[in-house]
């Protein structure tokens, strides 16, 4: 939404419309609604594209498509994570053994 509205707002800049501080603040608040009109007009055809999208590909229908859904942790995961801890715990001690922040192996 933002990119759009910079986009919009480029392109009423380079149309000659000014919006910078230069500018009264009616006129400001004018162009600015020539800002928001368009902005409005194409997140709500975002909206339905992707609304659109989720119903062809049956979003939700089944359990099984579409929907999130939690799987138990394997024992791979249990070691990748205690291997990672280990790693983490193993930096922390080599990086502050010296009382130095920065680790040096000739040291």
């Amino acid at each position: 939404m933002q990119d759009d509205y910079t986009r919009i707002h480029n392109a009423q800049q380079a149309r000659g419309i000014e919006m910078s501080g230069k500018a009264k603040l009616m006129d400001r608040i004018k162009h600015t609604s020539a800002i928001i009109f368009p902005l409005l007009f194409s997140t709500m055809e975002r909206i339905d594209v992707v609304s659109n999208a989720m119903e062809l590909r049956g979003f939700g229908k089944n359990k099984k498509r579409s929907w999130y859904s939690a799987k138990k942790l394997k024992a791979a995961d249990y070691i990748s994570m205690a291997a990672s801890a280990v790693f983490a715990i193993a930096a922390l001690v080599f990086t502050f053994y010296d009382g130095s922040r920065f680790y040096n192996p000739f040291v």
